[in-house]
């Protein structure tokens, strides 16, 4: 090895390794964090309380043929830690009213208008053959086997992060995608990919809030609410979200324990800078400037108490400190 490409290793050694320190100090300022919101809120205790009993298989079942990716799937999901509640997780406004009734107002004063909107059909192109729009991506699976966790490119191709992604979503092995978007549409959700934090590890200010339970997001400058994945983005304010804990006992039980799982319309995958995305799960719109170029969104996370306990994700965000003293 020549003394050029000793010093090279050399560096991105210490680079990595500073790259480490930050996100464990990260994780240790966020556990800290958590912990304080969980002792001075009443929240984690209550929701835990109210988790219903799995429903009790009513007696034997026949023995089904073994499918090694069904086990892989149901397995990933019974290894996720508890929920980890705050009370920003009670109603989902708890100590926000102003922002519950914004919302409230917003949906009342549009909703016939925003129901034929969001849902009316658009002339556009047919999607070509393996395009993204014209796949349903595997939704259950990915949140099954990567909820919380990063989704790693072959050995072969270490620098395919978001085709990686595309993979573990994709029904057929040559999907067609554009590398450079940051939206993805999809026959049956949106995926979105934001990166949180630089590629030295240090975290972009104002991008998640309420314990992590709501990130900011801005859509593309030529994107209004006429663009067709926006209204798919828009129309999840109005939907009723699948409960995490349904998801754990469904992974747990069996598909009969909890209600057949329906696909949502939107995905959040995080990263720093270079490194692998992080899938955070279901996304829902809580508030939109429209006005704004590009619009900005206010999306909650649906599935941040089960990420709350993912340490890839609390590496990803900077949780505030005034969260902990937040009612």
């Amino acid at each position: 090895m020549s003394l050029r490409e000793s010093a090279s290793n050399n560096t991105r050694t210490r680079a990595m390794n500073e790259f480490e320190r930050q996100r464990e100090a990260r994780i240790a300022r966020n556990k800290s964090i958590l912990e304080r919101l969980i002792a001075s809120n009443p929240a984690h205790a209550a929701l835990h309380a109210e988790r219903p009993t799995p429903a009790k298989p009513r007696g034997p079942r026949p023995k089904q043929p073994t499918n090694e990716a069904d086990l892989r799937r149901s397995g990933r999901v019974r290894r996720l830690p508890a929920p980890v509640y705050t009370t920003f997780d009670v109603n989902d406004d708890l100590g926000d009213g102003v922002s519950a009734r914004k919302r409230a107002k917003m949906t009342q004063t549009s909703s016939s208008a925003t129901t034929k909107k969001y849902f009316s059909s658009s002339k556009r192109e047919a999607p070509s053959a393996n395009s993204l729009r014209a796949l349903n991506a595997n939704l259950w699976d990915v949140y099954a086997n990567y909820l919380g966790e990063p989704i790693h490119p072959p050995e072969s191709d270490r620098g395919a992060l978001k085709a990686a992604v595309v993979h573990a979503l994709s029904p057929v092995s040559n999907p067609k995608f554009s590398k450079m978007s940051g939206i993805q549409e999809w026959k049956n959700c949106v995926a979105l990919y934001v990166n949180v934090g630089d590629k030295h590890g240090n975290a972009y200010d104002n991008v998640f809030t309420r314990a992590g339970s709501r990130i900011t997001w801005f859509a593309q400058p030529r994107q209004d609410e006429d663009s067709p994945v926006i209204k798919s983005i828009m129309k999840t304010s109005t939907l009723e979200e699948e409960s995490v804990e349904d998801a754990m006992t469904r992974a747990e039980n069996g598909e009969e324990a909890a209600p057949k799982y329906v696909d949502w319309p939107l995905h959040l995958f995080c990263r720093m800078e270079g490194c692998e995305y992080v899938y955070c799960g279901r996304l829902k719109m809580v508030d939109v400037d429209t006005k704004k170029r590009p619009m900005k969104f206010t999306m909650r996370l649906v599935d941040a108490p089960l990420l709350r306990g993912s340490e890839h994700f609390l590496g990803l965000v900077d949780l505030a400190d005034a969260d902990a003293t937040s009612s």
